[in-house]
């Protein structure tokens, strides 16, 4: 899925009228850029009486995150399972499990060998998941997960350090060799940056770090020239002063970076429907249809709840709903995209060895 909508606060007002504003007492909430088709399908899809309201869940749902505890990945994961269990057929506890390591491989694999009961559910992070098997690493086929939902779309903003000699896209391309940050290129982050370097023709020397956070950091001291990741993991060194917000990968400007030129402004509007970071929430395969249907009734509710979507923007994670049939599809375009980039991807890790 792809960033579509300049506004959230708009967005959260389309998803509040969708629910008549509410009817509890709940803080009418703000959301990220959920483009109103989408939400339809959201309204659609949540407003029919759970489909398996008569479907015995298991008492306990795992959410597998594969990442360590703490960014917008974990954020997501525990904000869910703290609203989820109410839309849920019996209202199991809904718990989080951090399964890093292995660029995601442990976290998925867990998921696709699990009992296929719907106690498992992973929080999978495109387009980064869909290339790991591609190039090597990983030997799993997302089109076999049973996909439950689309959460998240956040864009991701480039950014300079204030103290690189770089300060414009066009320094960037006229420079023989930019440091960049990059958290590896078998990440979303790492193959985004990658793909948006190779497209603007800038020479990059990739900066390998744990997180984002490391790499923000780096740039915000100087060790790297560039960093390119979500809004929310460089909100604190933009707002500081301590990073330049070069463009956003969207079709038009954010209202958080009003200055800020869009990639499709600057004449790569391919760009914007390439580089993001989505996460979308599957199941075992195999798992029985009833119970995936029951599981994703829930979570389309849940991503309604004002209150988990005021969760979620305050972190500026950018909730964007899909249902699971639209889900799949965005899942088979990222890996038809991310064939077209594997090779290059595949020979610049070897070169690094």
């Amino acid at each position: 899925m792809r960033f579509k909508s300049p506004s959230l606060a708009s967005a959260a007002v389309l998803l509040l009228l969708a629910t008549g504003c509410g009817g509890g007492s709940a803080p009418a909430g703000n959301t990220g850029a959920a483009a109103p088709s989408n939400q339809a399908a959201a309204n659609a899809t949540a407003d029919r009486a759970p489909a398996a309201s008569n479907v015995t869940l298991p008492s306990v749902i795992t959410i597998v995150v594969p990442v360590a505890p703490g960014g917008g990945l974990d954020t997501t994961a525990r904000a869910l399972a703290q609203y989820l269990p109410k839309y849920l057929p019996g209202h199991p506890s809904v718990v989080v499990k951090n399964e890093p390591g292995g660029a995601h491989v442990i976290g998925i694999n867990h998921v696709l060998t699990a009992k296929p009961d719907g106690s498992t559910l992973g929080l999978f992070t495109m387009p980064g998941d869909a290339l790991n098997p591609l190039i090597g690493q990983g030997n799993y086929d997302l089109t076999k997960v049973a996909w439950i939902a689309q959460l998240v779309d956040n864009p991701y903003v480039a950014a300079v350090s204030v103290k690189s000699k770089y300060q414009t896209l066009q320094d960037l391309q006229k420079a023989s060799n930019v440091r960049v940050g990059s958290t590896g290129l078998s990440t979303s982050a790492g193959v985004s940056v990658f793909i948006a370097a190779k497209q603007l023709g800038i020479h990059a020397t990739y900066v390998p770090s744990p997180g984002s956070s490391q790499s923000v950091l780096a740039a915000a001291q100087g060790s790297v020239d560039f960093v390119q990741f979500p809004y929310e993991a460089e909100r604190q060194e933009i707002e500081a002063g301590l990073i330049k917000p070069l463009w956003v990968y969207t079709a038009q400007r954010i209202p958080e970076l009003p200055n800020v030129p869009s990639v499709t402004e600057l004449g790569h509007p391919e760009l914007a429907d390439t580089i993001n970071e989505v996460l979308s929430l599957g199941t075992t395969p195999g798992t029985p249809e009833n119970i995936v249907q029951a599981l994703a009734d829930g979570v389309a509710q849940a991503m309604k709840d004002p209150e988990l979507l005021k969760k979620l923007q305050a972190a500026k994670i950018n909730a964007e709903y899909l249902d699971p049939q639209k889900t799949l599809a965005e899942v088979k375009n990222d890996i038809q995209t991310m064939q077209k980039y594997a090779p290059d991807i595949k020979q610049s890790l070897s070169a690094t060895k």
